[in-house]
């Protein structure tokens, strides 16, 4: 299993490269950085040393190298400064994005790939329509929403978050569905108060600014690496695992052409199925809140795309 990550110089794909090896997840580990060629020399070095009991093979290289990749992690995004709302990153990532999927489609358009650059959803868009992939071998990785749904749900019943079972549907953003109708606690069914319901909800839009507001240049490196390393232990194993997934949609939740949180069947090849829930009212609610902002933001990256002039031989080259 040879795993490539695309943006490894930084705190989310340096991160995701040392999980992966560190779980042995893959005999062969890629990674591809931008200009701080510094960072990904060192995290390579560090990381290949770490593991270097596991016979992982953890090395530099460029996009020429992705040849041969069962597995392609893109984690790369421009420097997003203080942002209030992921979809203020939209534009400045869609070129990166369009760059990143016509090299992958050159040298192993085969691979399942993994988009994990915000704003995720209209990205993920964005790199299906740019390199023109397989939509059941393209995620968006949206799973760290589900995971804080499962804090917080933990927290307000007083459980353990290792009891807790639950989903968030929709855009990896403040437009976010929480299902509660999905909540289980040892298995078994949850009530909860509208009280309790609201209370949860308007925690959600606070975690981002909690990050941003410590001004560290990172974000939530070791929760995106943590999952992302559970995305692809899924694909390994190959037992269609439940993964909520950004995915591309095709009448799904009555969406088509677009992509969304929803949640997805994992294997070995990607996309297995793409489960249709039935929704309680006020999710139905959130659901068409959701749908109107992604489907809006995938006019934009239809635009956004249409401007970039077409990507030339020279500017492919590793």
């Amino acid at each position: 299993m040879k795993v490539a990550i695309i943006g490894a110089a930084g705190s989310v794909g340096s991160c995701v490269a040392f999980n992966i090896a560190a779980q042995r997840l893959a005999d062969e580990i890629l990674l591809i950085g931008g200009s701080r060629q510094n960072f990904l020399q060192h995290h390579a070095m560090d990381i290949s040393t770490a593991v270097s009991a596991l016979d992982v093979a953890v090395y530099p290289g460029d996009y020429a190298d992705l040849a041969g990749s069962d597995i392609v992690i893109n984690t790369a995004g421009v420097a997003q400064g203080l942002i209030a709302d992921r979809m203020e990153m939209l534009p400045k990532n869609i070129p990166l994005v369009r760059h990143i999927a016509c090299h992958i489609q050159r040298y192993c358009p085969e691979a399942v790939v993994i988009n994990a650059c915000n704003p995720i959803d209209p990205l993920t868009y964005a790199m299906y329509l740019a390199g023109d992939f397989d939509p059941k071998k393209l995620i968006g990785y949206s799973y760290n929403d589900s995971v804080r749904f499962r804090e917080l749900v933990a927290a307000a019943k007083g459980v353990r978050v290792s009891q807790v079972e639950a989903t968030v549907i929709g855009e990896h953003g403040r437009t976010q569905v929480l299902l509660f109708s999905s909540v289980r606690i040892d298995g078994r069914p949850v009530d909860f108060t509208l009280e309790e319901k609201e209370r949860i909800r308007q925690t959600v839009p606070t975690i981002l600014h909690r990050y941003e507001s410590l001004q560290t240049g990172r974000t939530a490196g070791w929760t995106c690496a943590t999952g992302i390393a559970a995305l692809v232990r899924a694909m390994v194993e190959d037992r269609g695992e439940l993964f909520p997934s950004s995915v591309m949609l095709d009448g799904q939740y009555g969406c088509s052409n677009l992509a969304m949180g929803v949640p997805v069947r994992i294997g070995r090849q990607g996309v297995r199925e793409i489960l249709q829930w039935e929704l309680a009212a006020d999710e139905q609610e959130g659901l068409a809140v959701t749908t109107a902002l992604l489907r809006s933001a995938a006019r934009t990256v239809e635009q956004g795309l249409q401007a970039l002039e077409p990507p030339r031989i020279g500017q492919l080259k590793g």
